[in-house]
This record gives structure tokens, C-alpha cells and sequence, in this order.
């Protein structure tokens, strides 16, 4: 067990070094907040981070997209873990023509498209809790 809870950090940690994810005070001055206004958002299953060590990290992709597209797709992701919903972030999808999910968007994909997709893939990975995607 203790060997699988290193894997996993090492590959957090590689995640923060290839530039991933980045730190909270990034996309809080990207999206023009305070760091302390990015918890209440993450409360409300608006955003996500991911644990590094002792702080807190937020997908890369986020930086260059609007809250609201943002926080529609992360409550369809609903209550999968952060790693899982990070993956859904990273990967590239068939259903979006072979794109990530912020590549896909800035090519012009409808938003609603993308939230049918993260709920069906948080429903296929067993989220109990998945928001109604439009």
C-alpha cells in the first residue's frame, strides 16, 4: 500500500513539473480572484485541485477559460475524485474530434456538448452524484 501511495505522489509531482497543474494564486490572478476565494468555489464542486505535498493545484487548462464554462463541466464531472477529474481535463476525447475538453471548446465544440460528455464519464466511472448536463 505504502508503495501505491508513492506512485501516486511521484506522479502528482510530475503532474505539478510538466505544468499541468498550477498553483492556486496562478489561476486566481488569471480569473482575477483572491487565492481564499478559490476553496468556497472547489466547496461548491465549481473547480477542483489536486493535493501536491501540502497545497493545492488546479488544472493548467483552467487558466485560459471562463468560470462559468469551468465550473458547468466540473459539476457534471459531480463527485468523482480530483484525479479522475483531472484525467477527464488531460485526455484527449473521440467525441470531441480527437480533442482535450479546453482544446475542444476553443475550436468552437458547444459547451453543452462537453457537459453530456463529463457526465457520462463520471457515470461510467461510478459517481454517485452526477449533475444533470444540458
Amino acid at each position: 500500500m505504502a508503495g501505491a501511495t508513492a506512485r501516486g505522489e511521484a506522479a502528482r509531482v510530475r503532474w505539478v513539473k510538466d505544468g499541468l497543474v498550477v498553483p492556486g494564486e496562478q489561476l486566481a490572478q488569471a480569473w482575477g480572484l483572491t487565492r481564499q476565494a478559490l476553496a468556497p468555489a472547489a466547496d461548491r464542486g465549481e473547480i477542483f485541485a489536486v493535493k501536491v505535498g501540502n497545497r493545492l493545484f488546479y488544472p493548467q487548462a483552467f487558466l485560459g477559460m471562463d468560470r462559468e464554462s469551468v465550473a458547468a463541466i466540473c459539476r457534471a464531472l459531480g463527485d468523482l475524485g480530483a484525479s479522475e477529474k483531472l484525467m477527464f481535463w488531460l485526455r484527449e476525447h473521440g467525441a470531441l474530434a480527437g480533442k482535450s475538453v479546453a482544446a475542444a471548446l476553443e475550436a468552437g465544440t458547444a459547451l453543452a456538448k462537453v457537459e453530456r460528455l463529463a457526465a457520462a464519464w463520471a457515470r461510467e466511472r461510478g459517481a454517485s452524484r452526477v449533475a444533470a448536463a444540458a
